[in-house]
């Protein structure tokens, strides 16, 4: 804003001071205009440093978040993130620290985006992020609405077909998620198991990350069949996870951290399977064969623990949860309601299986305090982050208050000069205009006085005999006119002539009323106004010192000098110059 300040002070008194040029002027004011506006209305490529920048953050995004943001906000004040750019980045780390209503208050704002929409893949990545996060936040209607803008935006073209396929399975699995937490329980199974038909159309996917989603979405329906006791609606997914683990292993660019985390669970789901229907054997293998792989999760660990509540190994089980409680919360992981609704709560069921009630009540108390803290401290963190958010939207209100006075400014500025050039192409039109008259006009004059010398050298070249005494009069005073300390004098006048010639006033008037059809007065002045149109076209003395050595005063000069010669004196030295 000051910048722009400046530059309307720079325009204007650019202007005045070159005023005279005015075809110059007109020139430097336009482009002037055109570069403020330029200036206004471009941002410099810095893509290569946000690029740059991109990458550092993310390798921060999980040790320290706080420096993330503290970062993102200061590429965005400096241009390097654009607002869109930086919204998505805080979306992403407020979603990884938990701030759910902070992530999603950022999310929202990226979503139709003309920007972020150009990137394709990161759009609808940003979108998807956005519906989990509404999901997790209970708001399911608005997850299922934006799923739902996403799905169709994807039907219209513009995405490389597999790609459109994992957008749609993610839109389709995140629906069904929020139908299932909603109790729609039909609803939900129709919406998981699309999820999976749709990427088990991709037989030979060209990246782990389309692949990635068999996997997730055969995962998630598994999990919900067994959730809701249907464990023979779970059977038919266990080839569909064969066919995960085959397309998996066939892809190129598989990381092999990525590969094993899917294959644990995967396996560990098709054991389950097999567990909740009966098909022990084959359980026991696959679960044999998922403890052996190394580096287990504490999703692994709590599946396993699961797998030996539903075989009957009660006691095994319980030790298994133990451990998988030690290992989470070694981990420095936060104990949370998806904490208490995936791992404590199928550890008091394996309790309660075990017929180990009094431990399983002293359990489910637990649960109910961690819950009441947990709600609480939720509570907490609600309110912490709409202070947080308030005051974000208070300094966002701000930045576009600010940025629309800057660019009304900047408007401003560029219709001021625009305006200063109209006004001078205006003036220099009519200044052309005026300075044709004038030279007209100059010639006009400098035709009269020709023609008034040329009538003069004939009075003085006759013989005194075939003049009239006025005649004769009229020739003594043009001679003695000759000499500028005569008229130049302000006291010179009709009396003054009079004296001098040696007549009385009434011949001087009538000789010079016959001859030249004057008043005395105007006689007098004519010779004046001669000699001063002869010092403008000269020398460069000022037309108030010009009307001086002339005899006359200022005001007088300057109305007797436009009615004899039509323009003004400084026109007249303009045009006489020239």
């Amino acid at each position: 804003m000051h910048i722009s300040q400046d530059f309307c002070t720079f325009a204007a008194i650019l202007s005045i001071t070159l005023m005279k040029k005015s075809r110059y002027i007109i020139i430097l004011t336009t482009i002037v205009a055109v570069v403020a506006l330029t200036i206004g209305c471009t941002k410099p490529d810095r893509s290569e440093e946000a690029t740059q920048l991109k990458n550092e953050l993310q390798e921060l995004l999980f040790s320290n978040p706080e420096q993330v943001l503290s970062r993102v906000d200061s590429a965005e004040q400096v241009g390097v993130f654009s607002e869109t750019t930086a919204n998505l980045i805080r979306t992403n780390v407020y979603g990884q620290m938990g701030k759910t209503q902070l992530a999603i208050f950022y999310g929202e704002k990226i979503k139709n985006s003309p920007e972020l929409r150009s990137e394709g893949v990161n759009y609808y990545s940003a979108l998807l992020l956005l519906t989990s996060l509404l999901n997790k936040n209970g708001e399911w209607g608005k997850s299922i609405h934006l799923a739902d803008e996403i799905i169709a935006d994807v039907d219209m073209g513009g995405l490389d077909e597999q790609m459109a396929l994992r957008v749609k399975s993610r839109a389709l699995t995140t629906k069904a998620s929020c139908e299932e937490r909603m109790g729609h329980i039909e609803q939900a199974e129709h919406y998981y198991q699309e999820g999976v038909d749709l990427m088990m159309g991709v037989t030979l996917p060209k990246d782990y990350w389309i692949i990635d989603a068999l996997s997730i979405a055969v995962i998630e329906t598994t999990e919900f069949y067994l959730e809701h006791d249907l464990p023979q609606k779970a059977l038919p997914l266990v080839a569909n996870s064969d066919t995960a683990l085959a397309r998996m292993a066939r892809c190129p660019d598989m990381p092999e951290n990525v590969l094993n985390l899917r294959s644990n669970n995967l396996i560990i789901n098709q054991a389950l399977s097999y567990a909740a229907n009966g098909f022990y054997d084959k359980a026991e293998a696959l679960y044999q064969k998922h403890r052996q792989s190394p580096n287990p999760s504490p999703y692994d660990l709590v599946a396993e623990a699961r797998y030996l509540t539903i075989v009957g190994s009660y006691d095994e089980a319980i030790r298994q949860f133990r451990k998988t409680d030690s290992l989470y919360l070694a981990r420095g992981s936060s104990i949370n309601s998806s904490y208490i609704t995936n791992y404590m709560m199928s550890h008091y069921k394996a309790l309660k299986k075990a017929g180990r009630t009094d431990e399983a009540m002293v359990y489910a108390d637990r649960m109910r305090h961690l819950t009441d803290s947990i709600h609480l401290e939720e509570r907490k963190i609600d309110v912490e982050q709409q202070q947080e958010i308030r005051q974000k939207e208070a300094e966002i209100a701000s930045r576009s208050q600010s940025l629309i006075i800057h660019r009304i400014i900047i408007v401003a500025a560029v219709l001021i000069c625009l305006l200063i050039a109209y006004l001078l192409w205006r003036s220099y039109k009519y200044n052309k205009v005026l300075t044709e008259k004038n030279r007209r006009l100059l010639a006009e004059i400098e035709q009269r006085e020709q023609e008034q010398q040329q009538a003069l050298e004939q009075l003085e070249s006759a013989p005194e005999a075939e003049l009239t005494t006025g005649q004769q009069l009229y020739r003594r005073l043009c001679e003695l006119m000759k000499q500028p300390d005569i008229f130049t004098d302000p006291d010179t006048n009709q009396d003054t002539l009079a004296r001098m010639i040696g007549t009385n006033r009434t011949y001087i008037h009538d000789a010079i009323r016959e001859c030249a059809d004057q008043t005395p007065a105007d006689f007098i002045n004519s010779y004046r106004l001669r000699h001063a149109a002869h010092l403008l076209s000269t020398t460069d003395d000022s037309v108030g010192l010009i009307a001086e050595l002339c005899g006359l005063s200022r005001r007088t000069f300057y109305r007797l000098f436009s009615e004899t010669y039509a323009m003004s004196p400084s026109d007249y030295r303009h045009v006489a110059k020239k």
